[in-house]
């Protein structure tokens, strides 16, 4: 039986160095027995986040309209399995993390209706968990580079607290797909010392093969501006919501024109270094104070140390370290 490896995340844990090392590697990994599909990955998406991974197999089950096979008689989840079929590999690599990205995979009937599209397969699911300051920052970062986010990162994550339990997340696919298949990770440095293709292909046991692969361990994707430059995004985001909504009439096309605009102040160089001098006392670089990250994580210690034991057979109980 064909063994597929779901990886589902979690968002801002190297997931689109990951997806481009898999994708670009894709011909070798079918070689070695994983077939990478092409079913599923937007290749002329806009968004990088979307040009190498399967997030349009979690749309298609968002409702969103799937574009590219809007021709086709056969859904992006059957387009799947026929590419599976066809080659009969014996293990597949499926990357997608809107899987643990959107409320409705926080639901017990959506991860049903995933295993019940892939019941002919043994199911594996990869995940792997950043220290929930780390990626409260990281998230808060791209949200407002995205223009999505225009209030201060205490009211976001209370708006998406539910991202935050590891524990519940585990829990729920571990739920659908068995505890004994659920595989999880820890993204620090201590854990990615090189890149985290490395650490994957340990995962799915083509460690020894690494010569065989081929990887730009200097690459960095979608990295997180400094502070002062999200604290100036911010501002532009809350004029845009509260004094130009006003006036234009903000449809896609303006957004996708917005972003290419708040896309460009975060990575133009000159600007950077004009932000970067800004003296502190206007405007600095801490979006949590040392204080507030060991407030924040107090608040998932128990939770961790679930996760720890459960998951990771760790006695101790720690997934992260300190947290006093």
């Amino acid at each position: 039986m064909t063994t597929i490896y779901l990886h589902i995340g979690m968002p801002k844990t190297g997931t689109t160095c990951l997806q481009k090392a898999l994708f670009n590697n894709r011909n070798k990994l079918l070689e070695n027995g994983y077939l990478y599909p092409g079913s599923g990955i937007k290749y002329n998406a806009k968004e990088i986040v979307n040009r190498y991974c399967h997030n349009t197999l979690a749309h298609y089950l968002m409702g969103f309209e799937n574009k590219d096979n809007a021709l086709s008689q056969f859904t992006v989840w059957e387009e799947l399995k026929r590419e599976i079929d066809s080659i009969n590999p014996k293990n597949v690599i499926i990357s997608a993390e809107a899987f643990t990205s959107f409320e409705i995979f926080y639901q017990p009937e959506t991860l049903a209706k995933i295993k019940n599209f892939l019941k002919e397969y043994k199911i594996k699911i990869v995940i792997y968990l950043r220290k929930q300051d780390e990626f409260l920052e990281s998230s808060y970062c791209y949200m407002v580079k995205l223009g999505a986010c225009s209030v201060g990162i205490k009211e976001l994550f209370n708006e998406y607290q539910y991202i935050f339990n590891y524990y519940q997340i585990l829990d729920n696919w571990a739920d659908i797909f068995g505890y004994e298949n659920i595989i999880v990770r820890r993204f620090e440095k201590s854990n990615m010392k090189t890149h985290i293709f490395d650490d994957f292909l340990g995962v799915i046991n083509q460690f020894d093969n690494k010569s065989d692969y081929q990887i730009d361990y200097a690459a960095k994707i979608n990295v997180s501006p400094s502070g002062k430059t999200i604290k100036m995004l911010l501002l532009i985001n809350k004029f845009n919501e509260t004094t130009l909504a006003r006036f234009l009439k903000l449809d896609d096309n303006y957004w996708s024109k917005y972003q290419d605009f708040l896309d460009f102040l975060s990575n133009n160089k000159t600007i950077n270094k004009f932000v970067s001098k800004l003296p502190n006392f206007l405007v600095d670089n801490v979006l949590l104070s040392s204080e507030e990250k060991q407030d924040f994580m107090r608040q998932f210690k128990e939770l961790n140390s679930q996760v720890a034991n459960k998951y990771l057979g760790q006695k101790d109980g720690i997934l992260f370290g300190d947290y006093s």
